[in-house]
C-alpha cells in the first residue's frame, strides 16, 4: 500500500524525503544532526541504565539514532516517525516503524531512555506528547528533548532556512522545563548549546567558556533532560 503523502497533503510538521537528502548533502543540517546526537548520547551515558532500551521519537531517516547507538551500546533501540518517506530513505541496523508520537504503540514502562530531538515544536499537542513519553518510560527512566531558540528560529525562517509552517509551537527553555515539571519529571539539565548552525573547530570548547562567562543566551539550541518520578 502506498504510504507517501504529496507535499501539498503532507500533515503539518511531517517532513518528506528531501529532509534526508539535505542531511546527507548540506553541511549545516548534517552538523546540527551530529550535535543533537552527541548531546543525547552524553545524557544517556550519564543518566540512563547501562545497555539501555532506547526509543527515538521523530527518528526521521534514523541517522541520529545510529550515532547514539554507536556511543551508548543499547540492548535495544527503536525509532518512530510519521513520515513513511523518511523511514524508507535510509538503510539502518535498528528497527523503525511508522507511528504517532502522541499515541505510542508501546506498553507502559518499556524504555530506559526516550530521545526527542527537534520534534516537540512539530507536534500538535505538546502536553500529550510529554505524557506519552512519561507513560512508556520505566521508573527512573530518562528523556532528552531539544528544540530551537524561538528568536533564532524566527530569524532562520525569515532568511529562508526554515519553512514557517514546519513548526506548530515554539518553546523557551523556561517553558519547556515547566512543561516537564508539570508532567512529573525531575529536571536533570536545562541549558542551551550550539554556537553555530554549521559548526567550526573547537566550537564545543568555546561553548563551555560562553556558559561560564554568562553568554549562554547567545546559543542557538535548547536542551532539557529529565527523569521520570
Amino acid at each position: 500500500m502506498e504510504k507517501t503523502h504529496p507535499l501539498s497533503e503532507r500533515p503539518r510538521g511531517v517532513m518528506g524525503s528531501e529532509y534526508h537528502h539535505d542531511r546527507l548533502k548540506s553541511p549545516g543540517p548534517r552538523y546540527r544532526l551530529k550535535r543533537r546526537a552527541l548531546e543525547a548520547a552524553r545524557i544517556v551515558r550519564q543518566h540512563a541504565a547501562p545497555n539501555p532500551v532506547i526509543l527515538d521519537l521523530g527518528t526521521a531517516d534514523g541517522l541520529m539514532l545510529d550515532i547514539v547507538c554507536e556511543s551508548t551500546r543499547p540492548s535495544l533501540a527503536v525509532g518512530i516517525d510519521l513520515s513513511w518517506e523518511l523511514l524508507q530513505s535510509n538503510q539502518r541496523t535498528v528497527p523503525v516503524l511508522m507511528a504517532d508520537a502522541e499515541r505510542l504503540p508501546f506498553n507502559a514502562s518499556s524504555f530506559d531512555a526516550v530521545i526527542a530531538t527537534a520534534i516537540i515544536e512539530h507536534v500538535p499537542h505538546p502536553g500529550r506528547f510529554v505524557d506519552e513519553i512519561r507513560r512508556v518510560l520505566k521508573p527512573d527512566g530518562v528523556c532528552i528533548i531539544t528544540t530551537p531558540v524561538p528568536l533564532f528560529e524566527e530569524i532562520a525562517s525569515k532568511l529562508g532556512f526554515l519553512k514557517e509552517d514546519d513548526h506548530q509551537e515554539t518553546f523557551t527553555l523556561k517553558k519547556m522545563a515547566g512543561l516537564m515539571i508539570s508532567s512529573r519529571f525531575d529536571l536533570l539539565e536545562a541549558e542551551k548549546f550550539m554556537m553555530s548552525p554549521i559548526g567550526f573547530p573547537a566550537e564545543q570548547r568555546l561553548e563551555k567558556i560562553m556558559k561560564r562567562i554568562g553568554l549562554a543566551p547567545l546559543l542557538l539550541k535548547q536542551l532539557v533532560a529529565a527523569r521520570k518520578l
